[in-house]
């Protein structure tokens, strides 16, 4: 994960020098081609994203708990704890980066949305990778994989249209969030691997 976050930093340079060229560009045509029905379907995208993001671990987990499935119950645990991960990693990232927002270096764009915080990456396009590949990793299913990462991509796509983030804050933030669900997945795998071993030696002491 660490890794990743200076990855992801050090290509901030190079972004920048796009930003001035294609990524620009490309937001000034989508924009010029908005719809009153696009605004709503994406503002609305956009705005369901926290209440997804945090709302349906929340909600996999008490319905774990109320059922007593301790399977449905860890996954929830690690859906959370990858939303966390994330959510930790974006803000540092926001913070070292301090990228400004494309209506603020160029006035010239119509932003949908007021936000104050810095551009890179795109946290709600994180939360969703997050939260897609927790889901996907979990039930490794196509109709499940494609409808969580069609999601994500769509709340991604949301953020650029409402001119309030670059292409590559985007795909920073895809890269983040699945890098966090996968980091999160591995970690509760060596931690319950080296729980089941420590039990398994005190198993063999108690024999002796």
């Amino acid at each position: 994960m660490r890794k990743l976050i200076l990855l992801i930093g050090g290509l901030w340079p190079l972004l920048c020098v796009g930003q001035t060229s294609w990524e620009r560009d490309w937001l000034h045509r989508v924009a010029d081609n908005r719809t009153i029905a696009q605004n709503r379907f994406y503002h609305t995208l956009s705005d369901m994203n926290a209440p997804m993001t945090l709302g349906i671990p929340a909600g996999w987990l008490a319905a774990g708990l109320i059922r007593k499935d301790s399977k449905q119950t860890q996954a929830g645990i690690r859906w959370m704890a990858a939303q966390l991960v994330n959510g930790g990693s974006t803000y540092f990232m926001k913070a070292i980066v301090n990228r400004p927002r494309p209506a603020v270096t160029d006035p010239t764009l119509i932003a949908l949305e007021d936000v104050k915080i810095h551009s890179f990456p795109s946290g709600h396009t994180s939360s969703a990778f997050a939260l897609a590949t927790s889901i996907s990793l979990d039930h490794p299913k196509w109709f499940v994989i494609a409808p969580a990462y069609l999601y994500a991509s769509l709340v991604g796509y949301s953020r650029c249209y409402l001119g309030v983030h670059y292409p590559s804050d985007v795909i920073a933030g895809a890269l983040l969030g699945t890098a966090s669900a996968w980091a999160t997945q591995k970690a509760d795998k060596w931690l319950r691997a080296t729980g089941t071993k420590k039990q398994s030696k005190k198993s063999l002491a108690y024999q002796y």
